[in-house]
């Protein structure tokens, strides 16, 4: 019963890195040096943990042409995904920078089981994850606050100016969802290759550290600006930590699937991500904006809930 409870940290755990690290994108002043720099301490911690456990850190030259060239794009994912959390974080708030991402990464794991991409077994779609997708979109369009009653006060061209601006994101929230969803699955060939998802992690987040280095040159990113996030004393201290807490979950991954399924770990971090984001946005947890929960919002959690679980574990 201990077990149960490790994924539910693991999944607030995600909630808080991205929290985490849109804080310290405003002290750097970059999503790309703010998520880079996340990257490179989860990398730091998975190269220790690669020492410890005496693997190699290298892979051979034959063992790269005789594999498809997608079985290097996870890290990049991972990259894209995580800087693109950061912003979306500040856009469109904690909550929702959750309830998409989940969206997209349970249609695109619907759209790998059906036709076994990236050499996973094909399992083809059933009514159950069907009605499950349906009940995952009804519970983020309640969430989303769609239904909640407008201001009077606000002026309807304003109303739908926000609504523009915040679709872009929302789209985008979505996409990542399905980058993350992707690179699961990449990185789970990459370790049965390797034998070893210890090792598999390390050349994923050695893959995102170097696209995120570049990125950060192309972009002209001042790294001295991490200078003024040192400034900022220990009062602010939790904003390093960004990076461990990811490195912590793929580590919690591979330790607790064989333990007690891969669909009860899934599902229970699918819980504490959520409710720890709601929190989150309520509260203004981590110096982030406060933007109350109400009722509907929370029958949208627990409706979107619902569908994960359907999806997961209801064959029919």
């Amino acid at each position: 019963m201990l077990l149960l409870l490790f994924p539910i940290a693991m999944g607030a755990g995600l909630a808080m890195q991205t929290a985490v690290n849109a804080k310290l994108r405003d002290f750097v002043l970059s999503p790309y040096l703010s998520s880079g720099f996340s990257f490179l301490m989860a990398w730091v911690f998975l190269l220790l943990l690669n020492l410890v456990t005496r693997q190699p850190l290298l892979i051979s030259g034959t063992f790269i042409t005789h594999n498809p060239s997608w079985l290097w794009l996870g890290g990049l994912f991972g990259a894209i995904a995580l800087t693109g959390n950061v912003v979306l974080f500040q856009k469109i708030g904690s909550l929702q920078t959750t309830v998409l991402p989940i969206m997209g990464q349970i249609i695109m794991s619907i759209l790998i089981d059906q036709f076994g991409l990236f050499q996973s077994p094909a399992n083809p779609l059933t009514w159950a994850k069907g009605i499950g997708l349906v009940l995952i979109v009804s519970g983020v369009i309640l969430s989303l606050g769609l239904f909640e009653p407008r201001d009077p006060l606000l002026k309807a061209a304003e109303r739908h100016a926000a609504t523009g601006s915040q679709l872009f994101y929302q789209l985008f929230a979505i996409l990542a969802g399905m980058l993350m969803a992707m690179q699961t699955a990449i990185n789970g060939y990459l370790g049965t290759t390797l034998h070893s998802p210890i090792r598999a992690s390390f050349i994923s987040f050695t893959i995102g550290v170097l696209s995120l280095v570049l990125v950060n040159l192309v972009t002209h990113a001042q790294f001295s600006n991490i200078r003024l996030a040192l400034m900022q004393g220990p009062r602010y201290c939790w904003i390093w930590i960004g990076g461990i807490i990811g490195a912590l979950y793929v580590l919690c991954s591979s330790w607790l699937v064989p333990l007690i399924g891969t669909g009860q770990v899934v599902v229970l971090a699918l819980f504490g991500q959520l409710v720890f984001s709601a929190l989150v946005e309520n509260f203004g947890l981590f110096a982030s904006q406060v933007n109350r929960m109400t009722r509907v919002k929370i029958i949208g959690l627990v409706v979107m809930f619902v569908g994960v679980l359907t999806v997961k574990f209801i064959t029919f």
